[in-house]
């Protein structure tokens, strides 16, 4: 498009040597951490603030116990110590109890009834039955045993009388293109953090899609088994809901999903009062105090102790006192057996007392935090997870996706008129990664070469491919290109570009690759061009065309296309001299003809014979798969998700190979707002995880 503005915004980190927390008491301040030593963040009591700059960055505070000549630090009130345990017969009564201090803070009517309705939800039977939300992390066993290192490492073990700061994080998604698979309850784990406002909980942010697609969120706080009731748990200090919209993810995070910003894998999320009017902290006692390693040396802390809620466990599992290590320079890694899946945001305790310590990270980043179930890692806490606590601790709004550096607005995608996924730029040719080539509405022709990690690669960096422009503005493109696919038609194992053109001309443009400079106008006719149709021929009525693997071969080079009149037909090893074996798979019909909106080929079941499926977004927003359609043709068909207003919104859809595994079940959608998603990881019966590339307008 001329003159398309691309904005490339960047969410700025605080620099460690500025991490001063602005608190909600003015006036305190936290010194700023000591480069090459872990900072405490928030200790109750002996805090103190720094003031904002004219720009709204905290300067540098004095270091812990003393103050700025002339003023006189805030203390924050301290919350109570707590006492002993009481014992008694039941174990609903068994935690803790604090008396209400005189902190100001005081529960609303309003407050107490959702904390009602949201324990009449997560009974003990739907707690139990909840499944992790990442069933990633420790999903592997790991290897035995192979030195005297390994078999000295201190084995894990099941706490039953639980722990008051770490509980289990409670999710159920709400009826949205994000849907869970399976439509069941969810669950991490996490823990409480110490703060002024007693309320704040953290946990990973892959926990978490987003911001607000979610409902009946909730932290139970010291979870553990029931002893009246095999199989249950029990909630000491009650169910403590999640405010509506109070969490706080990274922009970044949100944007470039758990690969791409591994190290900004934390949440902070704030809690309204349990249905007795107990905030979190006058319930359990004070949370653990978040503790920042800025400097990579700080990787290596002893006296850790891991924290975490397998799925088959209804009592936390306890590494006690181990060691971390540095990963990538930016991780923290503990080794440690049976963190299975559930454990997700576990906390990383040092010094912990069998209640609290300092919250030195949580179980995510490295492979949303590990596959193996006695590896664990997290993400280095330093100035981001401050500035994020920042936001929670003042209730700031939190951040927003800031879209995929370099790939521009909603304005500028509403404007993306169809798109074609394959093989193209010579780096994507070597590694077998995707790319896509976009269609614009002013006849521009563009191509993003794929990042591995559900993105792009746009404004040129060193060592990466960028965004090329295969054709400029035109309005041969702008008018007459009606349809576009992709795929090898040509067997020279590079990808080709088809276009059906309005007036039934087919063309293949050979080998496409950044160098391509495709036609703009009649009279052009590169060396590269192939006409296997021609203008006044009935490719004028194919209104869908779906390129895939469903011919039995190695090379995406069949076509299943939709008329106009609602047949569906499949053509095999197309190639350079036209159109062959031509199989009807449906005869006309009212319901293709009038609803079967948008096809696409793609590989969701994985099948290792490369038998590709069908892809449909239907008018009333149903989506549907029809499994291997070389074998079964249109008679395996799944429903993906039922009539919906959302999915009427889709506007361009292309499965590709965006991701890190080698099979094309990657969703690109193009919404009608301009929004752009992908949904990684798509099976053949479920969406996969929505990551934003592009916000909706503001």
């Amino acid at each position: 498009m001329n003159n398309r503005i691309r904005t490339a915004v960047r969410t700025a980190a605080l620099g460690a040597a500025a991490a001063a927390v602005l608190l909600a008491s003015p006036g305190a301040a936290l010194a700023a951490p000591t480069p090459g030593e872990p900072s405490p963040i928030a200790s109750p009591g002996t805090t103190a603030t720094a003031a904002p700059t004219a720009t709204g960055t905290p300067t540098p505070a004095p270091p812990k116990g003393s103050s700025k000549p002339g003023t006189t630090p805030d203390a924050i009130p301290t919350p109570d110590a707590a006492p002993s345990p009481e014992t008694t017969p039941s174990p609903e009564a068994s935690a803790t109890t604090h008396p209400a201090p005189d902190d100001g803070l005081k529960a609303t009517p309003e407050e107490i009834a959702e904390a009602r309705r949201v324990e009449a939800y997560w009974t003990p039977e739907r707690i139990a039955d909840a499944v992790p939300a990442n069933p990633d992390k420790g999903a592997q066993a790991g290897p035995a045993p192979r030195s005297l290192g390994d078999m000295l490492r201190s084995p894990s073990h099941i706490d039953s009388k639980g722990v008051a700061t770490a509980g289990v994080f409670l999710i159920n998604q709400d009826d949205d293109p994000q849907s869970d698979p399976g439509n069941r309850d969810q669950f991490c784990s996490a823990s409480s953090v110490a703060s002024p406002t007693k309320s704040l909980v953290i946990s990973a942010a892959h926990c978490l899609n987003d911001n607000d697609r979610f409902r009946n969120l909730a932290f139970a706080p010291g979870w553990k088994a029931d002893p009246n009731h095999k199989g249950k748990g029990i909630a000491p200090y009650g169910i403590f809901p999640i405010k509506k919209g109070k969490i706080w993810i990274d922009g970044r995070y949100l944007s470039q999903g758990p690969s791409k910003a591994d190290d900004l894998d934390f949440a902070f999320l704030k809690t309204g009062p349990n249905s007795k009017g107990q905030f979190l902290e006058n319930a359990t006692g004070m949370g653990n105090e978040l503790t920042t390693l800025p400097a990579k040396g700080n990787l290596n802390q002893k006296n850790v102790t891991l924290i975490g809620f397998p799925g088959d466990a209804k009592s936390p599992r306890v590494c006690p006192s181990t060691t971390t290590k540095p990963f990538q320079g930016r991780f923290l890694e503990i080794a440690c057996d049976g963190f299975a899946p559930g454990v997700s945001g576990g906390p990383f305790l040092r010094n912990f007392d069998g209640e609290r310590g300092d919250v030195i990270g949580v179980i995510g980043g490295y492979k949303t935090g590990g596959k193996l179930d006695n590896i664990s890692y997290s993400s280095q806490f330093d100035a981001d997870v401050v500035r994020l606590y920042n936001q929670a601790v003042n209730d700031y709004t939190p951040d927003t996706p800031s879209g995929n550096e370099g790939m521009g607005n909603a304005g500028l995608w509403t404007h993306a008129k169809a798109a074609a996924t394959g093989q193209f730029h010579t780096s994507s040719q070597k590694t077998k990664d995707g790319d896509l080539i976009v269609k614009w509405s002013d006849g521009e022709v563009t191509l993003y070469p794929g990042d591995q990690s559900q993105g792009f690669h746009t404004g040129c960096a060193k060592d990466q491919p960028c965004e090329v422009q295969l054709a400029k503005p035109n309005k041969m493109w702008a008018d007459y290109a009606e349809v576009i696919t992709a795929g090898d038609y040509t067997g020279s194992d590079a990808y080709d570009l088809m276009v059906k053109w309005i007036d039934g001309e087919v063309t293949i443009y050979k080998d496409i690759d950044e160098h391509t400079k495709l036609p703009t106008s009649t009279d052009q006719h590169p060396a590269n061009e192939i006409k296997i149709a021609a203008a006044g021929s009935t490719w004028k009525y194919a209104k869908g065309i779906a390129t895939g693997k469903y011919g039995g071969n190695k090379w995406p080079d069949d076509l299943i296309v939709r008329w106009v009149d609602g047949e569906v037909t499949k053509y095999t090893d197309v190639d350079g001299g036209g159109f062959h074996a031509e199989q009807q798979m449906l005869a006309p019909n009212a319901l293709w003809k009038d609803h079967a909106d948008i096809v696409a080929g793609g590989d969701f079941d994985g099948s290792t014979n490369s038998d590709f499926d069908l892809f449909v977004r239907w008018s009333d927003g149903e989506l549907t798969i029809y499994e291997d359609i070389g074998a079964h043709g249109l008679g395996k068909e799944n429903q993906v998700k039922g009539p919906n207003g959302t999915w009427k919104h889709a506007k361009v859809v292309v499965p590709g190979e965006f991701g890190g595994n080698l099979w094309e079940d990657d969703v690109f959608v193009r919404w009608s707002d301009g929004e752009v998603s992908m949904y990684g990881n798509t099976q053949a019966d479920a969406l996969g995880r929505e990551y934003q590339l592009v916000p909706p307008p503001a």
